[in-house]
C-alpha cells in the first residue's frame, strides 16, 4: 500500500523529532513544519529558528518555517493562519499532520481536529494523552539526545540546564512531585542534537545561562546558544 504523503509539525524539542521517528516507516514524510510567533527564536523555547533548519538539514528534509501571531494576542487570526498554512499543505499534496506532543489544551487540540477535518486531511498523534513517562523512556531508548535548553524555577533544579534527557534525568524526575515527565506543562524545554537518523550532529560551542522572568514570581532559567556548528559525529 502506498504511504500518503505528511508534514510533521517540530519545535527542535524532542517531542516533534520523537513524533516524526515513530511515523516514519508508516507515512511518508515529505516537510517538516516549524511555526513561531516572532522572526527570530522559537516559541517558548528561547533559541534561534536557524537551528531549526540544522536539524531538517539532519534529516534530509525540506523545512517550512511560518511566523504566526500568538493565539492569546488575536485568535481569530491565529485560527485563520493556522488554516491558511494546512491548506497550502493540501494544496501541495500534503494529507496527513502529525504533532508529537503528549498533552496539549483542550483549545489546540480541538482546533487541529477540526481544521483537519474540514480539509479532509490526517491529524497524527502518536503520542496524544499517551503516559508520558513511558513516552519519555522510549524517547531515551531511541538514542534521540535532546539536551535540556530550559527549566523552571521551582521545577526542576538549575544544574540540569544544558545536560541531556537520559536514564540519570529519568531518575531525578521519579523523585519529584506534580511534575510531567515530557515537560508539557513547561516544567523544561529541549533541543534535539542528534538522533539515529541525522545525517550530521550540531554541537553548541559557545552558550550562556539566562534568567527570563515569566509571570509574579515565576522565571526560567534558559541557555542562549551564541554559537553552533554542524559536524560529522
Amino acid at each position: 500500500m502506498k504511504k500518503i504523503k505528511v508534514a510533521c509539525v517540530i519545535s527542535g524539542g524532542k517531542d516533534g523529532i520523537f513524533g516524526y521517528y515513530q511515523s516514519v516507516k508508516k507515512y511518508n514524510v515529505a516537510v517538516l513544519l516549524n511555526l513561531n510567533d516572532n522572526n527570530k527564536d522559537v516559541s517558548f523555547h528561547h533559541y534561534q529558528k536557524e537551528l531549526v533548519a540544522l536539524q531538517a538539514k539532519a534529516i534530509g528534509l525540506p523545512l517550512i518555517q511560518k511566523t504566526v501571531v500568538a493565539q492569546y494576542r488575536n485568535q481569530n487570526l491565529f485560527e485563520e493562519q493556522i488554516f491558511d498554512i494546512f491548506s497550502k499543505l493540501k494544496k501541495d499534496g500534503i494529507r496527513g499532520v502529525i504533532l508529537g506532543y503528549v498533552l496539549t489544551g483542550d483549545y489546540q487540540h480541538d482546533l487541529l481536529k477540526r481544521i483537519c477535518s474540514e480539509l479532509e486531511i490526517k491529524l497524527i498523534l502518536p503520542n496524544y494523552k499517551r503516559n508520558s513517562k513511558i513516552v519519555l523512556t522510549e524517547i531515551i531508548e531511541s538514542n534521540i539526545v535532546a539536551i535540556i535548553t530550559s527549566v523552571m524555577k521551582g521545577k526542576i533544579a538549575r544544574e540540569w540546564l544544558g545536560k541531556p534527557i537520559d536514564k540519570k534525568f529519568l531518575k531525578y524526575l521519579m523523585n519529584k512531585k506534580n511534575i510531567d515527565f515530557c515537560g508539557d506543562k513547561g516544567e523544561f524545554h529541549t533541543f534535539v542534537v542528534d538522533a539515529p537518523f541525522f545525517k550530521k550532529k550540531i554541537y553548541f560551542n559557545e552558550i550562556e545561562k539566562n534568567k527570563i522572568p515569566l509571570k509574579d514570581d515565576f522565571y526560567e532559567y534558559c541557555l542562549k546558544i551564541k554559537k553552533y556548528s554542524f559536524q560529522d559525529r
